[in-house]
C-alpha cells in the first residue's frame, strides 16, 4: 500500500508539492534535493526512484505549477453545467462563471504560469512535460462544453477543442493585463465574456 504523509498526498506527490512550494518560495534555486527528501520522509535515493534527477523533480514541479487549478475548475464547471436543463440555464451559467475566472483570487496562479512559460525557453523536455499538461487541461474543459454542444445549448459547427485552447490561452494572457495596472480601466474581462457569448450562442 502506497504511503500516506500527514497532507494526505502519496510520496511521489508531496514531493511533488513540497517542490512546488520551494519553487513558488524562492524560485528553481530554491529547490534542495535533501531538504525535500527530509521533509517527504524519504531517502535521496529514494526520491530518484520517482524522479530520474533534481532537473526531473523540477521540471515535473513547474508543469504542476502551469495546470493547477485548470482541473479543479473545470470539474467545478461540469457540476455546474449537469445542474443546466436547458439552453437559458446554460447561458446564464457561462455569464455568470467566465467573469469569476478572471477574478483576483486567481492572479498569483495567472502570474505562475507566466512564470513557468517563460522557464521552458531552451529546455526542451519541461517544454514537453507543460505541453502534456496543456493537452490534459484542453481536454477536461472540453468535457462539459462537448454536453452542452451535444444538449443543442451552443453551436454544432464550434470545434469545442479549439474553444478550450482559446480559453487556456486567453486565461493564461489575463497576467498581462495584470501586470500593467492601465490597462484594467478598458473593462477587459467584459469584452471577453461578450465575446465568448456572442460565440457560443451567435446571437444577442
Amino acid at each position: 500500500m502506497a504511503i500516506k504523509h500527514a497532507s494526505g498526498l502519496s510520496t511521489r506527490d508531496e514531493i511533488l508539492r513540497l517542490t512546488v512550494e520551494a519553487i513558488d518560495g524562492a524560485g528553481e534555486g530554491g529547490v534542495h534535493v535533501s531538504e525535500i527528501a527530509k521533509a517527504s520522509n524519504v531517502a535521496v535515493t529514494s526520491l530518484y526512484h520517482f524522479f530520474d534527477s533534481r532537473e526531473g523533480l523540477i521540471e515535473a514541479a513547474q508543469a504542476s505549477r502551469f495546470a493547477r487549478e485548470f482541473t479543479t475548475n473545470a470539474n467545478a464547471f461540469s457540476e455546474e453545467v449537469a445542474k443546466c436543463t436547458n439552453k437559458e440555464e446554460f447561458r446564464a451559467l457561462m455569464r455568470q462563471s467566465l467573469p469569476s475566472f478572471f477574478g483576483p483570487d486567481g492572479t498569483r496562479r495567472r502570474a505562475d504560469r507566466v512564470n513557468v512559460l517563460g522557464a521552458t525557453y531552451n529546455r526542451p523536455s519541461l517544454t514537453a512535460a507543460v505541453s502534456d499538461r496543456i493537452i490534459e487541461a484542453i481536454i477536461e474543459l472540453s468535457k462539459p462544453l462537448h454536453i452542452a454542444q451535444n444538449n443543442g445549448w451552443i453551436r454544432q459547427d464550434l470545434n469545442i477543442e479549439n474553444l478550450a485552447s482559446w480559453y487556456v490561452s486567453t486565461i493564461t494572457s489575463y497576467a498581462i493585463v495584470e501586470l500593467t495596472p492601465a490597462t484594467q480601466e478598458f473593462s477587459w474581462v467584459s469584452t471577453f465574456a461578450e465575446a465568448a457569448d456572442n460565440l457560443l450562442f451567435g446571437e444577442k
